[in-house]
């Protein structure tokens, strides 16, 4: 069971990776329509990192919010583990 939950894990991990960098290339893909400031923020379900322009400024401001990224992390990393599971106990039987 520990071997199943470590690559469950490692699964996630990947899964998380891949659904921040689609988050982000949204992000950006989504900046096309205003093309005077590009924005990329980072998150899905929850935004955990943010770009914003202040007035006047010629440079990104950024910012984080941790709660987001845990809760974005504990997402990702139940429902992959459940699915994993799921998966390996139904080609068990």
């Amino acid at each position: 069971m520990i071997k199943k939950l470590l690559l469950s894990t490692f699964y996630s991990a990947i899964v998380f990776c891949v659904v921040s960098y689609a988050s982000v290339m949204v992000s950006l893909l989504s900046s096309v329509f205003n093309p005077s400031k590009p924005v990329a923020n980072l998150g899905f379900p929850y935004k955990y990192y943010y770009q914003f322009w202040l007035r006047g400024s010629d440079s990104p401001n950024c910012g984080w919010d941790f709660s987001n990224f845990i809760l974005d992390c504990l997402i990702t990393w139940t429902l992959t583990t459940a699915i994993y599971l799921i998966v390996k106990t139904k080609k068990v039987k």
